[in-house]
């Protein structure tokens, strides 16, 4: 069985055919997901959510693949033959480093990571630690919800609601993308 993981119900919302575990922003996360893994046991994992794009050529409802996920001096790479088979299967995708944060990033904040990272969230590092520790396999795909200059702290929640719902639908389709090739690439594993 495969999970869903994702920190907040909007971007579970259209998930379907799955377990979903949502866990909450910050560092919290990770005590959260793990008690929710001692209960179901998944063979893998597949983090989902909302993030902030670090480049400007990286617009809302891109998707994005974490290649490796970092926090301060701290980084954990997702295993390359994953990546690959997600990257064919969602091949509009960017792939890279995520950066987590520990709140919201403004635009500035978010340009300067723009050297290390193609993107930036609050939860996926504390997720992989957790997945991690278990030795669950696992993929990081997030959905840009805030471009490069735009400061989210700034903005009305009415006003991001439809894009956040277009992304949700995005994350799901790519859920449903992704399950079987993960599945696929533990099998060969095991």
């Amino acid at each position: 069985m495969i999970v869903a993981v994702a920190a907040l119900r909007t971007e579970l919302l259209f998930v379907q055919g799955c377990p979903r575990v949502r866990t909450g922003t910050g560092p919290g996360a990770r005590e959260r997901l793990a008690r929710a893994l001692d209960r179901i046991r998944p063979r893998a994992a597949v983090v989902l959510g909302f993030c902030g794009a670090t480049r400007a050529c990286l617009v809302p409802g891109t998707l994005i693949l974490a290649t490796s996920l970092r926090r301060g001096e701290e980084e954990l790479s997702v295993p390359e033959e994953i990546v690959a088979a997600a990257r064919e299967g969602l091949p509009g995708a960017q792939a890279g480093t995520m950066v987590t944060v520990d709140g919201m990033a403004d635009a500035a904040e978010k340009a300067r990571l723009s050297l290390d990272a193609v993107a930036v969230d609050m939860e996926s590092f504390h997720l992989a630690v957790a997945l991690r520790e278990r030795g669950i396999p696992f993929l990081v795909v997030r959905c840009v919800l805030d471009p490069l200059w735009e400061d989210l702290s700034q903005r009305s929640n009415v006003l991001l609601a439809p894009r956040a719902l277009r992304c949700a639908r995005r994350l799901a389709r790519a859920m449903r993308t992704l399950a079987p090739l993960l599945a696929e690439v533990i099998s060969r594993e095991a």
